[in-house]
């Protein structure tokens, strides 16, 4: 099977990653659509916890009142039945902090102009707004967990649920991405204050963005998509090159089918 346009566009921030991280794993993942075995475990608790956090914030803003632990575990169960195979023991342990980020926020946000949860962004090649995400023009998109306003500036909020409390290079450039969305998406802010809220350990920092910022940033980030456009499209599987090391096969989903697989 050929590597069309239609599997590389819309580009996403972690398609992004994986096209430069493997040829093979991308091609199995986006093309081939081939289902992982079975999904690691800190992935399934990662997304429970996503889950629960961003309808604890939905509802808490919705009825504009406190949270309480009840309604954690009624969320908790109900992606228990999406994802049989979770410990729902490894989610509750993030209730704790899950409380305190979501009622503080509720304080902080209340009265915002904007105040959505897992907003969906899509914009075309020249990053003009797209409304469908799953249109076919649409060229970059990406999901915002958490969005509201404070006078000029957007605050937008990242979840993770990282062991590491450090920062590198590819969350920075994960958070300008969806700065740059957001700024096509409300021409009206000046200053975009991107948040990255450790639900591990309860803590948050902060990047802060300028228009003139996401500017520079979009003139390195279209270069390196036209690249990758290059390298791909149009190729086969026995056109690629895979990318093989320990740490890229380490956590690769596909290591049981791949002939470049490290050992």
């Amino acid at each position: 099977m050929k590597i069309e346009l239609e599997h590389l566009r819309p580009w996403s921030f972690s398609k992004v990653q994986k096209a430069k991280k493997c040829q093979y794993e991308f091609y199995w993942r986006y093309v081939e659509k081939v289902e992982p075995l079975e999904k690691a475990d800190f992935l399934l608790i990662g997304s429970g916890v996503h889950f629960v956090l961003e309808n604890a914030l939905k509802t808490a803003f919705k009825r504009e009142k406190p949270l309480n632990k009840d309604l954690l575990y009624y969320f908790t169960a109900l992606f228990k039945k999406e994802e049989p195979s979770v410990e729902e023991k490894k989610i509750t342990e993030f209730f704790p902090n899950i409380i305190k980020f979501v009622n503080g926020q509720l304080k902080r946000a209340g009265k915002s102009k904007i105040s959505v949860a897992e907003l969906e962004l899509a914009v075309d090649r020249e990053l003009r707004v797209v409304e469908d995400f799953s249109d076919s023009s649409v060229f970059l998109r990406g999901k915002l967990d958490f969005v509201f306003s404070k006078d000029n500036t957007l605050y937008i909020v990242d979840h993770k649920t990282n062991r590491n409390r450090e920062f590198d290079n590819r969350i920075k450039t994960q958070l300008r991405w969806y700065a740059l969305l957001a700024s096509a998406r409300f021409p009206e802010f000046e200053r975009f204050a991107l948040e990255v809220h450790n639900v591990r350990y309860g803590t948050v920092n902060r990047f802060i963005f300028t228009r003139t910022d996401l500017l520079g940033f979009k003139a390195r980030l279209l270069p390196i998509i036209e690249t990758l456009e290059d390298e791909l499209l149009e190729k086969t599987f026995s056109d690629l090159i895979p990318s093989a090391c320990e740490t890229n096969c380490k956590w690769c989903d596909y290591r049981h089918i791949c002939p470049a697989a490290s050992t």
